[in-house]
């Protein structure tokens, strides 16, 4: 037993590096205390990064991701459609979606905050696994006996990195951060040997990054980097001798089994991609002579952030012959000849393996693939790993070549610690100024626009995010500006017609949806968008057809299904909801909201009705009082006053509630119970100016009708309440039509009052009530056609449900 401890002990100390023999100790004091301050300058660079919230491809990958709302490892290693809604981005990254799913569960929803500490988490990670590879690659190499400080000096230095806030601030993002470190893994594993070399034991670490994103399959060529550099010593520059040659085809067989891993995942990762996935790039040729000055770009990013942006407005070269091109090509050309120019000598060794590090690791995304954006700050997070260590590296190169007395003074000592700690106090400041850029949208594109003024897409999201917070001239005028660049961009349009419709401009609106319908590169968002402006019109069949559209291309788009639902529910089409029902729970048979529709279909619930059952299970004051509102709204006065008695019962001092009785009882034209609800209302509170009014007017209209009947004869007073009832009849207001025929026969029981009691009933739907009245109509006569004509259709619509 205590064997095995001892060779589990072992084990760990092979993979941390840690052990108290050891010259670089990890307890050495000052290396504790370096840490320490290491840490709390990173929390302190991203202690506003928890603030910040989703973005860009962050809504469908997350935010209108259905999938995610359930933690499913099952489906998402299976099913390629979880990682996103747009089948245009569906790419295989499994072990993603499970990390955006398990957030979900642990924010309870959409809670940003959630997310971005397990991102951070895994950032930390990341920077101590890259600190455990660079001391063990220099512990292989006995470069000094302070290795673990030369590791945290890099470490330090990446993870304080202001343009990586660009990858920790872009939640979908974190699959660069989760493959990068299981990269790093491999390489901890490979260097600490034993039985994780021996039988290949560290492939299992670049395996799992696999399925975070493909990045990870940088780890092969790396390796194969490492083997031909430290391991078998070739000059890189001059690779075809037959000598150099011999040791490259050495490093390939020992790294073959890190390729047939890689290979076999990428045959496999391009099975798992549907017909539909695209890059969305350009030309490949004009792509491939445009990424020599990406490359460039990222360079200097790293020394001046100056020109951090969300979404660049670079686009592809169209000729070789652009001089934007040449200098690329000549700059990366000077470059990637000093790296080889370097891999030869022992004591630059170091500065060509974290050059070409940076190289390879950035061809996946700046090559021959094209991908939409030709640049994006974040590709470069691993890439910046091996940048990292040519920097630090080379400058250490050069001052122990050329500077030697800077290295033996105090004073050179003393400039050289200014130095460091003003490049990583400068890049923690920048770090927390960029986070806060990312904190929302307003600020996100705002300063995309100001960095990337030629970017249609990020004017257009500016002014999305403008018309989330009501300004809808400013964003109007962002819209327009988007168009100057993209002209043919279907979801501006698609915007337009939602602040159109908001701002109450309904033509206009239909208008610009149509135009966005009509261009190529429409998609579901397009068809939602529509398909909720018309269900927001009452253009409800229309809408449905919409709706079923986006199903079609993206099954379970966020509040599609419940849109469908609520227009069958509008237009009390019981067989199509009953239909729609069955099917959604074919194929999600735990579907909640299908089983509650299925229940109201089969029962044919109404809307009000479906509400106040929810209501009921789980009753408030303040929920029956909205409940009695809507009742309101529905003209349905009765009820109105019902559940505004149930909100009273749970509170007796709701002034509220009382105040919605008097409004319901003064629409039945029951003035004398208003006035007794109103004086209530305002003995609990006299300052209640709306009661005052209602209370006032109800005083008015009882005033006014007992003038109306006064002096006459009965036969005159029953006339004047069925013309009222008729006037109230053709205002739709049918429940106060029966009321005031109510009081006409209350006076003299007439046919022509039974027979709009009745007539208001059938539009009510309370079809036993309507026959009842009609009936009452014809024993006081029975030749009235109208009453003949309204119970038939009553009794018709009867045999019909």
């Amino acid at each position: 037993m205590i064997e095995k401890l001892l060779k589990i002990k072992k084990s760990i100390h092979q993979f941390t590096g840690f052990s108290s023999d050891n010259k670089n100790s990890f307890r050495d004091p000052i290396f504790i205390l370096l840490g320490l301050l290491f840490t709390l300058t990173l929390f302190a660079a991203y202690s506003n990064h928890f603030q910040n919230g989703f973005h860009f491809d962050d809504s469908h990958t997350i935010e209108d991701n259905k999938a995610i709302t359930e933690v499913n490892a099952v489906a998402f290693f299976k099913d390629v459609t979880t990682f996103s809604t747009l089948p245009s981005n569906r790419s295989y990254r499994p072990y993603t979606t499970l990390e955006n799913a398990i957030d979900y569960k642990l924010g309870d929803g959409l809670d940003p905050l959630a997310f971005h500490i397990h991102i951070f988490i895994f950032f930390i990670l990341t920077c101590a696994a890259l600190f455990l590879f660079v001391k063990k690659l220099l512990d292989r190499l006995e470069f000094s006996n302070y290795n673990q400080f030369w590791g945290l000096l890099i470490a330090a230095s990446f993870g304080l990195l202001c343009a990586n806030a660009e990858t920790v601030n872009y939640i979908i993002q974190r699959s660069e951060i989760v493959a990068g470190f299981y990269v790093l893994l491999g390489f901890v594993a490979f260097l600490s040997g034993g039985i994780w070399r021996k039988w290949h034991l560290y492939l299992i670490f670049p395996f799992i990054g696999f399925f975070s994103k493909e990045m990870a399959l940088v780890f092969s060529p790396l390796l194969f980097l490492y083997f031909l550099i430290f391991e078998e010593d070739v000059d890189l520059l001059r690779f075809y001798r037959t000598t150099e040659f011999k040791k490259c085809i050495r490093s390939f067989v020992k790294v073959f089994p890190s390729f047939v891993l890689t290979l076999g995942f990428l045959i496999f990762y391009f099975s798992m991609l549907p017909d539909t996935f695209a890059p969305g790039g350009p030309d490949r040729y004009n792509y491939l002579i445009t990424q020599p000055l990406v490359m460039c770009h990222y360079i200097l990013t790293y020394f001046i952030p100056y020109n951090l942006s969300a979404d660049t407005d670079w686009v592809a070269f169209e000729s070789i012959l652009d001089y934007r091109a040449i200098l690329g090509i000549i700059g990366i050309g000077i470059l990637i000849f000093l790296a080889l120019k370097t891999s030869k000598k022992k004591e630059t060794k170091l500065f060509s393996f974290g050059l070409l590090w940076f190289f390879i690791s950035l061809l996946p995304s700046s090559s021959v693939l094209p991908f939409a954006e030709v640049l994006n700050d974040h590709r470069s997070f691993i890439p910046y790993m091996g940048l990292t260590m040519a920097f630090v590296f080379g400058i250490n190169y050069i001052l122990e070549t050329y500077f030697p007395k800077i290295l033996t003074s105090k004073k050179g000592m003393s400039i050289i610690a200014l130095f460091i700690i003003f490049f990583l106090f400068a890049n923690a400041y920048g770090v927390h100024q960029r986070n806060k850029v990312w904190k929302d949208e307003i600020s996100l594109w705002k300063d995309v626009t100001v960095k990337s003024p030629k970017n249609g897409r990020g004017h257009m999201n500016y002014g999305l995010a403008l018309m989330a917070q009501g300004d809808y001239t400013n964003a109007e005028i962002s819209f327009n500006n988007a168009l100057e660049y993209v002209p043919n961009y279907s979801s501006i349009y698609t915007n337009i017609g939602i602040l159109k419709n908001a701002i109450g401009d309904k033509e206009s609106a239909d208008k610009y949806f149509q135009k966005s319908l009509s261009l190529g590169d429409a998609n579901h968002k397009t068809n939602y968008f529509y398909g909720r402006y018309l269900f927001q019109n009452n253009k409800f069949n229309e809408a449905i057809d919409q709706f079923k559209q986006v199903n079609q291309s993206v099954p379970n788009y966020i509040e599609t299904n419940d849109y469908i639902f609520k227009s069958y529910h509008k237009l009390q089409d019981w067989e199509n909801m009953k239909s729609f029902s069955n099917e959604v729970l074919e194929n999600r048979p735990k579907d909640d909201m299908a089983k509650k529709y299925l229940d109201i279909a089969l029962n044919k619930k109404s809307i009000l009705t479906v509400l106040e059952e929810e209501v009921n299970n789980a009753p408030s004051p303040e929920k029956y009082l909205n409940l009695s509102l809507q009742y309101f709204n529905e003209s349905n006065y009765q009820d109105c006053i019902r559940v505004a008695e149930k909100s009273l019962e749970l509170n007796p001092e709701y002034a509220d509630a009382l105040n919605n009785i008097g409004i319901g009882h003064f629409y039945l034209l029951n003035y004398d119970q208003a006035i007794e609800a109103y004086n209530k209302a305002l003995k609990i509170n006299p300052s209640y100016q709306l009661a005052k009014n209602n209370l006032e007017n109800a005083k008015n209209k009882k005033k006014d009708m007992a003038n109306a009947i006064l002096n006459i004869s009965d036969k005159q007073a029953s006339a004047y309440y069925i013309n009222l009832s008729l006037e109230f009849y053709q205002k739709e207001k049918y429940q106060t039509s029966i009321a005031a025929a109510r009081k006409s026969i209350a006076i003299a029981p007439n046919a022509i009052a039974y027979n709009n009691i009745c007539s208001s009933y059938n539009q009510l739907k309370e079809y036993q009530k309507a026959i009842a009245a009609c009936t009452e109509a014809l024993k006081l006569d029975a030749s009235s056609k109208l009453a003949k004509g309204n119970l038939n259709y009553a009794q018709e619509q009867i045999k019909n449900q």
